[in-house]
């Protein structure tokens, strides 16, 4: 559509001006930069509203779900599409939330998954997977993720290489119609400036679409299409592990900092050393010589310890003496009681 935009993968930013029967010609309206998270491992509030059970409770909480859960993968299920037999949807895009959600929660995030059927794929679809969103932000997840694939009819359009595996990549959308674009545009560049550093040629690009794609239900909602229906699944499978590994650096992990026990103790010796240090200078320059301030430092350790035993003794003897009036003060009363306790 007219105003859709378009960042690529070398964040580029592009805006949809006219279209002219299947071809739309886009103008080139600036360089997006990238978007690290403002604070590396900070856990942010969630977005939505119960306490889970699963896992770690520290832990960050990722929802997954399917609108388009018919969606499959020509080359390893035989079709485009695969209708659901009941309730649970049958899609091969099913299983490659699955490996999303098995990746998370090996690098220590809780996750919620649901797999219903939100058939058939229409205009309605999203309607129906309203419902299911709305359900899951009752669990409070940090982020929402709406697992797609494209249906862009040319394999190598998203066929890559990454780390010697032959994988598809994954393109991010973010509704450019509802009240929380912004948030979700932020989120989303921050995904991909993870993924291009850790994983450079993941990420095919972000695509501003028309709609909302149920986003205007949360800050952190995203939708992820992993390759097109001419790739194949097993290589949208490997590229949801490697998005998988972005996110830790985009929500963070509870205990996921650089170790600062060494550096810390470290620190703590410098100041101790340089306390000791300062110290000994003023001492010898306020005495003029080494055994003066040798003199003094035993003439005021002497005292200190004098001081300390001397209120530890002074405290010591309060105590006995209230503990006898005390002691002197119970049989007082332990005799008034007896008596004035009458006869039976």
């Amino acid at each position: 559509y007219v105003g859709d935009e378009f960042i690529a993968a070398d964040n580029r930013h592009y805006r949809v001006a006219k279209i002219e029967g299947d071809t739309a010609f886009a103008d080139l309206i600036g360089t997006r930069e990238a978007s690290f998270p403002s604070s590396w491992g900070k856990v942010d509030m969630p977005v939505g509203g119960a306490i889970p059970v699963q896992g770690n409770q520290g832990a960050p909480l990722i929802a997954i779900y399917h609108t388009h859960s018919a969606e499959s993968y020509i080359p390893s299920e035989g079709e485009a599409f695969i209708k659901a037999k009941g309730q649970k949807a049958d899609g091969g895009i099913i299983d490659v939330g699955e490996v999303l959600n098995k990746r998370l929660q090996e690098l220590g995030f809780r996750t919620v998954i649901n797999t219903s059927s939100h058939e058939p794929h229409d205009a309605n679809a999203y309607y129906r997977s309203r419902r299911t969103a709305v359900q899951l932000l009752k669990e409070q997840p940090n982020a929402i993720i709406d697992v797609h694939r494209d249906a862009v009819p040319v394999p190598d359009f998203y066929r890559t290489q990454l780390d010697g595996k032959e994988i598809s990549k994954i393109r991010l959308v973010v509704g450019r119609q509802n009240q929380n674009k912004n948030a979700n545009l932020e989120f989303a560049e921050q995904i991909k400036a993870v993924a291009d550093e850790m994983h450079p040629g993941l990420m095919h690009g972000i695509f501003l679409a028309r709609g909302n794609y149920n986003q205007d239900l949360a800050p952190r909602s995203i939708l992820i299409e992993a390759g097109t229906h001419v790739t194949s699944r097993e290589e949208a499978e490997k590229s949801m592990a490697f998005f998988a590994e972005t996110l830790p650096r985009v929500l963070g992990v509870p205990g996921e900092r650089a170790p600062t026990t060494g550096g810390d103790l470290r620190s703590l010796i410098w100041v101790i050393g340089l306390s000791l240090l300062a110290g000994g200078t003023f001492l010898l320059i306020s005495t003029g010589s080494l055994e003066g301030a040798r003199d003094k430092l035993k003439q005021f350790v002497g005292e200190e310890w004098a001081n300390y035993l001397g209120s530890k003794l002074k405290y010591k003897k309060a105590n006995v003496y209230q503990s006898s009036l005390n002691k002197k003060a119970f049989k007082l009363e332990e005799n008034q009681d007896a008596e004035q306790k009458p006869d039976n």
